[in-house]
Order: C-alpha cells, then structure tokens, then sequence
C-alpha cells in the first residue's frame, strides 16, 4: 500500500465498477477538533476491549496511548468504562460535538492525508467502529470475531454480544481495486452523528485477504458506501438512505470537508457553511450510480484535452484518477516517474513550486489545483517523499472514459451531495 492509493474503489461488477490555497483551519478550531477526534479515539480504543469496570487493566490500558493527558484518560475510563460497564453507552462519544455547529456531524480522521475516517457505533449496546465513509460504494460492512490475522488490530463484531442483532446469513462478496472481501449478512442498530438506523442490513466480513496489508497496517476497520443504491452489492439499502426512510433525517444531503492533515467533518442532512467560502457552485448528477457528472475538459499547464468524458467524485479514493494514457503524459510534463507496474508516480519535491496548475471543467464551471494541491507530502525513513496525485485507470466505453476525483480534490472544494435534487455542490473549502 502506497498511502491507500484506491484501495476503497470497487472495481469489479457485482459491486458497481469502481470504488486557492490548501484547506486550512483556524488554529483554535484545530486544537478543538483534535482534541474532540483525541477522545473518541480513546473511546474507540478502550471500546474494542469488550466489557470491564473502570478498574479493571484492561479499560486503563485502553485509555492511555500517546497524546492522552491525564484528563483526556480519566474522561476516558469515566465515559468509555464507566462506573458499571465499559460499552455502557459509546453513544456519548456518537453525539454531534458542539465545537460543529450542524446538528448530526462526524468528526473524519486524517492520516497523512491519505486516508480518511470517522467512528460509528453498531449494535445495542453500541461497539465503535471506525469505517471509511465512502461515496465510491453503496455498502456497509465490518469485521468479526471469525476474521483472521488480517484483523488482529481491528475493532470486531460479536452478534452475540447486541441485544440488537437480528440474523440473515446470506453469503456476502464485494470486490474492490485491491481485491475481494467477503462474509455474509446480518442486520442490526448503526448509530451514527446521533442517529440510528435500525435493523440496518450489513456484511460481517471475516475474510479480506483482498485488501492484503494495507489493511492490516490501515486506521480504519470497514467501510460505511455512500453511492446510489442501484451499486449496492445484494441490493441492500445503504445508511443514507435507510435514515431517511425511518425519519432520522429531515433531507437526503451529506457533505465532506476533508482536512489538510488536520481532522475534518461530515455533515448529515444538510450543510454547514462555516466550512466553505463563496458560493456553492451545483453540477447535475449524471448517473445514479456513483456520485459521477460530466467532464467536459482537463488542462495541465499547455496541455489540453477537450474530449468528454464522466467523472466521479469518490472519498474513497486519495488521488485523481484517469485514462493511463492521459496520466502518463501529464506525469511526462511534470517530470513525474512511475513506481513500476502500479500506475502511479513519484516526482522530486524540489519539483512541486514549480509545477503548473491541472484546470477540470465540470459542467462549465472550472476547478483549479496547484503543485502543491495535487502533490501528495509524505515520509518514510526520515526522508521527505512526494507522490504525484495522479493514477492511470482505463475504464472501457460505456463507462469510460472515466476520471475519480478524490481526496486530492476534495481536500480543497468542500463538497455537497444531494440525493434528493440529484446533484453536487462545490466551493472552496474554509
């Protein structure tokens, strides 16, 4: 695994094809929403330990890990452990924080701007998971006790273990970019933001072997799709959906706004403009399917295309993905070099200044990335490293040509989706 680079974009058919400056926050409302994210990690951590008292080791150990003081842990123990059970009630740690100033909101997890998560709760009494909220899938799945290696660091289900839980057992498949992950069905409570969705149908999931190490090494432990319905593999209702239909939520709208490695929000049921400047500019949903519009152009520097094509708008993905042909030549212009047999690409960081805007027209409105915003800044060894944003896909017609806009473009435009009107809006992050 290179940074997560699409290892949530489904790509075989039974689950649907695929999976300014940068974003800053305020630095008072950075401390805050760290902090916030700090505790519900810590309620996470000490969640994954089953039931104990406040006393017991297990609970305390849970509770410290590095940057946790002594009141962020004995808010922990308090809350998570509590006087009588551990997993008495997570759905303190659920609630909408009220630093956000939307009602039903998630805090999204950075790391290293590549991969981005938030924790839901599943079951009664609620056990913490921490999933992917992915708009490149329609599905919810977990694992469980029965799940492997792979696994020993995740948060894991026990139906046995939720007053909540109903059986189905229905053999579940979903292949992705990286490979298939399987399990079978259950339902269940899914509490998320301060919601619930009731008798929610999901995968348990015991058998990953096609996600290989970057999910072993990954900060998340499933993914919650946020796609259309019509992509869900089993035909499933994704949570989304299933909270509108049981009226937990007033409007079909969520939007993201990923932080710049710093923590973000997702928002449920509507949009909250402290987070984006200007105006949101709106572009039809084209298929409904994925969140995809049309792409009516793509310009780096002197380099031009004009051809129309789909793209989709996936946080599931970390980069901006294209036809290879398309990728290797804007590569070949920034003096990118490709990490063989992978389609992505290295450049120097000594490059990135100097790099020229990339230009994608969506529905006649332009947005803009510079070197810095599509230049991916990581480490390894102690050494700075920089991965070009940009992998080469080739997805054949009637789908293709396609293009994914990920993280990489959604790190800048706060972005909208809109079940109900059937369209997305954009503006640039705050």
């Amino acid at each position: 695994m290179l940074l997560g680079l699409l290892l949530l974009a489904p790509s075989a058919p039974t689950a649907g094809e695929y999976g300014v400056p940068s974003l800053r926050v305020p630095l008072e409302r950075q401390a805050s929403v760290r902090q916030l994210a700090l505790e519900q990690e810590l309620a996470a951590r000490a969640g994954a330990h089953g039931e104990c008292s406040a006393s017991d080791e297990r609970c305390v150990a849970a509770c410290h890990f590095g940057g946790a003081d002594e009141t962020q842990v004995a808010r922990c123990i308090a809350a998570s452990c509590g006087p009588a059970t551990l997993v008495g009630d997570l759905s303190v740690h659920l609630r909408p924080p009220a630093i956000f100033r939307f009602p039903h909101s998630v805090v999204i997890s950075d790391y290293q701007n590549a991969q981005y998560y938030g924790t839901i709760g599943l079951g009664t009494p609620p056990k913490a998971f921490k999933v992917i909220f992915d708009t490149g899938s329609s599905n919810l799945w977990v694992p469980n006790t029965e799940c492997g290696l792979a696994c020993l660091l995740k948060s894991k289900y026990s139906a046995s273990r939720s007053q909540s839980y109903a059986k189905n057992g229905t053999k579940f498949a979903i292949m992705y970019g990286s490979g298939p992950v399987s399990g079978h069905l259950s339902y269940d409570t899914v509490s998320i933001a301060g919601l619930q969705a009731k008798h929610q149908e999901f995968a348990e999931v015991d058998t990953v072997t096609g996600l290989g190490l970057a999910y072993g090494i990954g900060r998340f432990d499933g993914i919650l799709g946020m796609a259309f319905p019509s992509i869900s593999v089993d035909g499933i209702s994704p949570v989304i959906q299933t909270l509108v239909a049981q009226g937990q939520l007033r409007s079909a709208v969520f939007a993201f706004y990923l932080g710049n490695n710093a923590p973000g929000e997702l928002t449920l049921g509507g949009v909250d403009a402290a987070h984006y400047t200007g105006a949101l500019h709106y572009v039809p949903v084209t298929s409904d399917t994925y969140w995809e519009t049309t792409l009516h152009s793509v310009s780096f520097g002197d380099m031009s295309s004009s051809h129309l094509a789909n793209a989709i708008l996936d946080t599931g993905t970390s980069v901006l993905a294209g036809p290879s042909k398309a990728i290797a030549a804007i590569a070949e212009r920034a003096g990118a070099v490709p990490i063989l047999g992978t389609g992505e690409y290295m450049i120097d960081c000594e490059r990135v200044p100097k790099l020229p805007n990339l230009q994608l027209t969506l529905s006649g409105a332009t947005f803009t990335l510079s070197g810095h915003e599509y230049v991916v800044k990581t480490s390894a060894f102690g050494q700075e490293a920089c991965l070009f944003g940009f992998l080469g896909i080739d997805v054949p017609p009637p789908r293709g040509p396609l293009w994914i806009l990920g993280d990489v473009f959604l790190r800048k435009y706060f972005t909208v989706f809109d079940v109900e009107k059937n369209r997305m809006g954009f503006a640039l992050a705050a």
